[in-house]
């Protein structure tokens, strides 16, 4: 995506920062590390052994789950390296991997100074709280260096969790927390894991050399194949859900897109009434399936038809949030409140909405999230009875039927966020490609376009 000049200027005194700390941890290193000479054949070519192990690891990377980050599983070899070689040659190993492997795969200079930058730093500092614990360089036993090397782990994924986290969220205009839990929580078992294999490989060459560190490269490599596996079904899943909605929304030229600008706006206002990253991801999911139960072909003849719907008809539409709510419960992971998200996305916060008439605090707050964030698209998109309302006159309609159809506190955080402002602003007008030929008119005030089918 495109980075705008504020946020490219911003990202650019932040990575240089990053390099300046990461230069600065590594002359110190060199300057106070007992153990930055190496002084012996078998050591040197221990360290070039690392390299090239560390190198084909870092070739095989896996995409964060947030934005065009990547990373890979050498870390194992980093650490391991850490244990064995001390913190300078640690990060000189480091150094030399991530900027072959990223130089390779032509990456943008930018990109590899700071990946070198963060690596190097939370290395340095990882390995030094591991001294400083009471670890052993090179480990005498797996015991003694258990704590210490926790302490270790912890400070590395600590540092590099946040650094890459804040980039992100920098360049792509994201709440630096939720870019974190996204990108670490999913794969922070995973993680732990690998960490533990880095003692190992560390023990294992101290005790039998070459050969003891070749019988946890197996081991890594099936690590790295659960990494690809599970990040791809993440990936799958997602896709899958978005082709469906896009399916269902074909049948409709005036809803093209809705969804997805739904789940958007949803989400930014979500984030505006301060709720969780994991509750404002249920939400999103659930404003993107909000309206799947079209898929049934009852609904495809309601949907192309011109004209005002009859009192049958409306009775069969508005039975579509239930219908929807049935197919996405039958997703496991989606049963709960996803599923009751999406069934009560169409009551009315005084009552008078469908399908149970819920009023109030009894509508799941997702629900009244949605909502306001459904029919703000359907007052936003070009209609052939009127133009799409312009950000001003959304807020009006808002006001007006705050109360009435929409949670007045959810009203007030949709006015006051700068997030929803920037997303209504920067949208170029939604046009449907029929709409100049179209003779459909829908008998409904403007806030509730997004009622009407």
């Amino acid at each position: 995506m495109a980075i705008s000049g504020s946020r490219a200027n911003a990202v650019n005194w932040y990575v240089a920062s990053v390099a300046l700390l990461g230069a600065a941890s590594l002359v110190l290193s060199a300057v106070f590390d007992p153990l930055a000479r190496v002084n012996d054949a078998a050591s040197v070519f221990g360290v070039l052994a690392f390299v090239l192990l560390a190198l084909g690891l870092q070739l095989a990377e896996y995409r964060l789950a947030v934005g065009t980050s990547h990373g890979a599983i050498a870390f194992i070899v980093y650490m391991a390296a850490a244990l064995l070689f001390g913190p300078t040659w640690c990060a000189v190993i480091t150094a030399v991997t991530v900027v072959s492997a990223q130089a390779l795969n032509r990456k943008a200079p930018l990109k590899i100074v700071f990946n070198v930058s963060q690596h190097v730093t939370a290395l340095i500092a990882g390995t030094y709280v591991y001294a400083l614990m009471g670890g052993s360089i090179p480990p005498v036993s797996l015991g003694d260096a258990l704590i210490p090397f926790l302490g270790f782990v912890l400070t590395a994924f600590a540092i590099n969790g946040c650094a890459v986290s804040a980039v992100i969220a920098i360049s792509e205009g994201k709440k630096f927390s939720d870019v974190l839990i996204q990108n670490t929580w999913a794969l922070a078992v995973y993680d732990l894991v690998a960490s533990g294999l880095a003692l190992g490989v560390a023990w294992l060459y101290v005790q039998f050399g070459f050969k003891g560190m070749a019988a946890v490269v197996v081991p890594i490599l099936f690590l790295r194949h659960t990494y690809l596996i599970n990040l791809q079904l993440q990936n799958t899943n997602r896709e899958l859900l978005d082709l469906m909605v896009k399916a269902i929304e074909a049948r409709d030229p005036y809803t093209s897109g809705h969804s997805q600008r739904v789940a958007e706006l949803a989400r930014a206002l979500a984030s505006a009434a301060g709720l969780g990253f994991k509750e404002t991801e249920a939400i999103a999911t659930a404003a993107l399936l909000h309206d799947v139960g079209k898929i049934y072909e009852e609904f495809a003849p309601l949907l192309r038809k011109e004209g005002k719907l009859t009192e049958h008809e409306r009775f069969v539409m508005e039975s579509h949030p239930a219908r929807s709510a049935e197919l996405v419960g039958t997703i496991s992971n989606l049963r709960g409140s996803v599923e009751r998200i999406v069934r009560h996305h169409h009551e009315n916060f005084d009552g008078s909405g469908y399908p149970l008439g819920l009023a109030g605090e009894d509508i799941p707050l997702g629900a009244r999230i949605v909502m306001i964030a459904d029919t703000t698209d359907a007052m936003t998109t070009d209609r052939p009875y009127r133009r799409a309302l312009s950000y001003d006159r959304v807020l009006a309609e808002l006001d007006k039927y705050s109360g009435i159809q929409f949670d007045p506190k959810l009203v007030r955080a949709f006015r006051a966020s700068h997030a929803i402002r920037s997303i209504l602003s920067g949208r170029p007008p939604v046009i449907p490609p029929s709409m100049k030929d179209s003779k459909r008119r829908i008998g409904m005030r403007a806030t509730r376009d997004a009622n009407a089918r």
